[in-house]
């Protein structure tokens, strides 16, 4: 075919302010057309998304804005599908030709595929739902496909994203770009797996220093993001102020972890989370979400109480470890 498209796909946004993770959006969106419906809240928290922290190490880069991205914290990936009962092949991107077959064959099949680093620019994750042109053009859903400076190119008539010239950027380099496909349904862990299975990965997350060469995890990227903002040099308050409003929405994520780690009978983690939950709602009112406080960043001194906040959630999180075991 030159054109197939799944119609009817829940959008991907960011109109939910506490609902900001790409990756578990285009998720939900992606199983929604197989007729599986899938709850944000506790996919956020199976996924271990709501356990995750990731931050540059210097010699890397100074500041990432895609901290929150999910490649950077892989073993997410794989466990998010299992906890919902399916099974997914997860490829590095590269030759096009390869690639666009793959996605093709997916539509053509019904199912949506799911990208990360790609196919939008900056984004996280997109859903994949359509093709044109016999797949030299993507349709989908991501929340910058209606930011110009990331995607100019005129949505399609269904409403989702079009995308030609994918192979610019992270996703033709193949060291970033993935392209998730599901390939069916396989038995779905009882609620006392899942249990099981989240919590040893989210101890993983927390616990482990380093999971991807040249970035800090868990705990150890609490403190590396804290101690860039008292010691880094910069001109540009944009830099950092940006690189802190996309850090946040791995810290919103914690409010999901509370909540399922309650549901789920374990409220001595739930007591702690729910104390991380707070705190992140503080951070989020120190340095809001807008764009209204780069000030705050000519001194080091205002944001000092930033930086004890990210710690207290790491002492919390060293805290909760332990108890997941």
């Amino acid at each position: 075919m030159l054109r197939n498209v799944i119609p009817g796909l829940r959008p991907v946004t960011w109109e939910n302010a506490n609902r900001q993770n790409e990756f578990v959006q285009c998720v939900i969106s992606a199983l929604g057309a197989l007729g599986e419906e899938v709850d944000y809240p506790i996919l956020c928290a199976v996924s271990g998304c709501a356990f995750r922290t990731s931050f540059p190490m210097p010699s890397s880069q100074p500041w990432n804005h895609g901290n929150y991205h999910v490649v950077h914290t892989p073993p997410i990936i794989d466990h998010t599908f299992r906890m919902v009962g399916y099974r997914v092949t997860h490829r590095v991107s590269g030759d096009y030709e390869a690639d666009r077959r793959r996605i093709v064959e997916s539509i053509d099949k019904g199912v949506p595929v799911v990208t990360l680093e790609g196919v939008i620019n900056c984004a996280d994750a997109c859903v994949i739902a359509g093709y044109d042109d016999g797949g030299d053009v993507l349709l989908g859903y991501s929340p910058f496909m209606d930011i110009p400076e990331d995607h100019s190119e005129p949505h399609d008539v269904t409403g989702y994203f079009r995308k030609s010239g994918r192979h610019g950027g992270f996703f033709g380099g193949g060291s970033l770009g993935r392209i998730l496909t599901i390939d069916g349904r396989i038995a779905k862990p009882d609620d006392a797996a899942v249990l099981a299975e989240t919590l040893r990965l989210a101890a993983r997350l927390i616990g482990e220093p380093c999971l991807v060469a040249g970035r800090h995890n868990g705990i150890a990227a609490h403190r590396a993001f804290a101690h860039a903002l008292r010691s880094a040099a910069w001109d540009d308050h944009f830099e950092p102020y940006l690189n802190v409003m996309c850090n946040f929405k791995q810290y919103l994520d914690r409010q999901y972890a509370a909540g399922y780690l309650r549901l789920a009978g374990r409220g001595d983690l739930a007591d702690l989370y729910t104390r991380i939950a707070d705190i992140v709602d503080e951070m989020g009112h120190m340095i809001p979400q807008d764009f209204s406080v780069a000030h705050l960043f000519s001194s080091k001194r205002t944001l000092e109480p930033y930086c004890r906040a990210i710690e207290q959630v790491a002492d919390l999180e060293e805290q909760a470890r332990p108890l997941m075991a």
